[in-house]
Protein backbone atom coordinates (compact mmCIF):
# COMPACT_ATOMS: atom_id res chain seq x y z
CA UNK A 1 0.00 0.00 0.00
CA UNK A 2 2.99 2.26 -0.05
CA UNK A 3 4.19 4.56 2.64
CA UNK A 4 1.75 5.41 5.39
CA UNK A 5 2.03 7.48 8.51
CA UNK A 6 2.02 5.56 11.76
CA UNK A 7 0.03 6.76 14.74
CA UNK A 8 0.21 5.34 18.24
CA UNK A 9 -3.23 4.50 19.61
CA UNK A 10 -4.51 2.84 22.73
CA UNK A 11 -7.33 0.44 22.09
CA UNK A 12 -9.51 -1.70 24.29
CA UNK A 13 -9.91 -5.20 22.91
CA UNK A 14 -11.15 -8.61 23.87
CA UNK A 15 -8.08 -10.45 25.14
CA UNK A 16 -9.25 -13.88 23.96
CA UNK A 17 -9.87 -12.59 20.44
CA UNK A 18 -6.50 -10.89 20.36
CA UNK A 19 -4.77 -14.11 21.45
CA UNK A 20 -6.61 -16.00 18.69
CA UNK A 21 -5.68 -13.35 16.11
CA UNK A 22 -2.04 -13.60 17.16
CA UNK A 23 -2.14 -17.34 16.45
CA UNK A 24 -2.45 -16.61 12.72
CA UNK A 25 1.05 -17.24 11.31
CA UNK A 26 1.47 -13.76 9.79
CA UNK A 27 0.37 -12.05 13.04
CA UNK A 28 3.28 -12.49 15.41
CA UNK A 29 2.58 -9.37 17.46
CA UNK A 30 -0.58 -7.70 18.70
CA UNK A 31 0.13 -4.76 16.40
CA UNK A 32 0.36 -7.00 13.35
CA UNK A 33 -2.81 -8.81 14.40
CA UNK A 34 -4.71 -5.51 14.65
CA UNK A 35 -3.27 -4.23 11.37
CA UNK A 36 -4.32 -7.47 9.68
CA UNK A 37 -7.84 -7.10 11.03
CA UNK A 38 -8.06 -3.52 9.78
CA UNK A 39 -6.75 -4.59 6.36
CA UNK A 40 -9.37 -7.34 6.27
CA UNK A 41 -12.22 -4.93 7.03
CA UNK A 42 -11.05 -2.46 4.38
CA UNK A 43 -10.69 -5.19 1.75
CA UNK A 44 -14.12 -6.57 2.57
CA UNK A 45 -15.61 -3.08 2.17
CA UNK A 46 -14.03 -2.75 -1.30
CA UNK A 47 -15.39 -6.16 -2.35
CA UNK A 48 -18.90 -5.32 -1.12
CA UNK A 49 -18.80 -1.99 -2.93
CA UNK A 50 -17.84 -3.73 -6.20
CA UNK A 51 -20.57 -6.35 -5.74
CA UNK A 52 -23.18 -3.64 -5.18
CA UNK A 53 -22.09 -1.93 -8.41
CA UNK A 54 -22.62 -5.06 -10.49
CA UNK A 55 -25.74 -6.29 -8.71
CA UNK A 56 -28.35 -7.35 -11.22
CA UNK A 57 -26.07 -6.92 -14.23
CA UNK A 58 -25.44 -10.04 -16.22
CA UNK A 59 -26.34 -13.63 -15.62
CA UNK A 60 -24.60 -16.69 -14.33
CA UNK A 61 -24.28 -19.33 -17.03
CA UNK A 62 -24.27 -22.99 -16.09
CA UNK A 63 -21.31 -24.69 -17.74
CA UNK A 64 -22.96 -28.16 -17.79
CA UNK A 65 -26.56 -27.77 -18.82
CA UNK A 66 -29.52 -25.43 -18.89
Amino acid sequence: MGSASIRRKQVRSNKAKLVRAKSVPSSVTETKALQGAIDFVLTEAEILKALRRVKGKGRIKRPFGP
